[in-house]
């Protein structure tokens, strides 16, 4: 049998939360912030789209006392196709590392969807 601290660590580093879409800066829960490193700092937002993953390198930052994922943020919302409505769901990986899954406005699983010009349709890391 595992002791309490191994699985409590085990349980951090693969947090998830479910989170209202926004394009602009994203509110995440302090548990979350604290995860991803303590005061300011970056993490790696990755969405699949089709046979790609796609990276964006977003900050994590202090907004109005919340937490929140400010620069890169928006333009990883303008590309993932989600809308008014959507839900995100965020699972940290560890390392600063989420991964990003999108539930409609009817509550049905949707891939984070391709950019709407197909010459964007690469691999994008935003340094």
């Amino acid at each position: 049998m595992a002791s309490p601290g191994n699985h409590g660590a085990a349980a951090r580093k693969d947090l998830r939360v479910l989170l209202p879409f926004s394009l602009d800066n994203l509110r995440i829960p302090d548990e979350l912030a604290a995860e991803i490193g303590p005061g300011t700092g970056e993490a790696l937002v990755i969405g699949p789209s089709g046979d790609e993953v796609r990276v964006w390198l977003v900050e994590v930052r202090r907004d109005g006392g919340s937490a929140v994922l400010g620069r890169g943020w928006s333009e990883f919302a303008a590309a993932c196709g989600a809308g008014a409505g959507w839900f995100l769901l965020l699972r940290h990986r560890g390392r600063s590392v989420l991964t990003v899954k999108a539930f409609d406005d009817s509550y049905c699983l949707r891939e984070v969807d391709a950019p709407a010009h197909p010459a964007e349709h690469a691999l994008h890391v935003f340094h």
